[in-house]
């Protein structure tokens, strides 16, 4: 009897392992809509667009709502030897992207301190920015997080004119409920295998959140606001002196927060 051949398993293996041409794979915090929208109006495409980024002044990739209603900021976690399998296809590049809302107020701070110091502006004329464009999304969003501005300015008329006292008690009060919602989740913020955590503790890995937003400037004028220990001083955007491993925890924590909006 011939020996018996053995089968090709060629035919059973799919072979269109090409990457998706510019495709990313994101998790989408999807924001909550105001009442007064309807579920179709709500239902558009969402728009990514390059906007400043105001603690680093470079470019990042932000995401608005399909009403225009809501921004969030698209985080970027990259690690080694990592890919992803998306239907019959690998996609190399293994990087993951994390969408968290942000109060859009974090974005206009910036424009308002660098211009609007020494003299009243309209908000149309204060974010003017030719680097980056779509900075003029942001004024679509005057009936959302925008109708708060006055909270670190003063107004005259349409007018907008920085105000650093309000600035910085508006920042208080944001550190502290990021503080908070650190207790209330019980989300670990010692150092190494510290057990017991002190409101100061959670009010520095608050300071480090919320420094991620501000410019060199301000936070610094925060961080003696809130008279924290200088320790802080140096946390970076990427790369916070506690320890890694609960930072990544702490951050994702607060992403599903919400609390750095309004």
């Amino acid at each position: 009897m011939p020996p018996t051949k053995k089968k090709s398993i060629e035919k059973y293996v799919k072979k269109n392992v090409q990457e998706p041409t510019n495709s990313w794979v994101i998790l989408l915090n999807e924001p909550q809509q105001p009442s007064d929208v309807k579920e179709s109006e709500s239902s558009g495409s969402l728009d990514i667009v390059t906007l400043r980024q105001p603690n680093t002044d470079k470019a990042a990739k932000f995401l608005f709502s399909s009403t225009d209603d809501s921004v969030q900021e698209i985080l970027t976690f990259t690690e080694e030897k990592r890919s992803w399998l998306i239907d019959d296809t690998v996609k190399s590049n293994g990087q993951l992207h994390l969408s968290t809302p942000v109060d859009p107020i974090f974005l206009v701070l910036p424009y308002l301190q660098k211009r609007c110091t020494s003299e009243a502006l309209p908000l149309e004329e204060m974010l003017q920015d030719k680097e980056f464009p779509e900075t003029k999304r942001l004024l679509k969003l005057k009936s959302g997080g925008l109708r708060y501005l006055n909270t670190i300015s003063d107004t005259v008329s349409n007018s907008f004119k920085f105000n650093e006292e309000k600035t910085l008690v508006w920042l208080k009060k944001k550190t502290e409920k990021v503080a908070q919602v650190i207790h209330e989740r019980k989300i670990h913020v010692g150092r190494g295998s510290q057990i017991s955590v002190s409101d100061s503790d959670r009010l520095r890995w608050a300071y480090a959140i919320i420094r991620q937003y501000l410019n060199q400037d301000i936070g610094a004028k925060l961080l003696k606001y809130l008279d924290i220990p200088e320790q802080v001083q140096n946390l970076k955007r990427k790369g916070l002196v506690l320890p890694k491993p609960d930072v990544k925890k702490a951050k994702l924590e607060y992403k599903k927060t919400r609390t750095a909006k309004k």
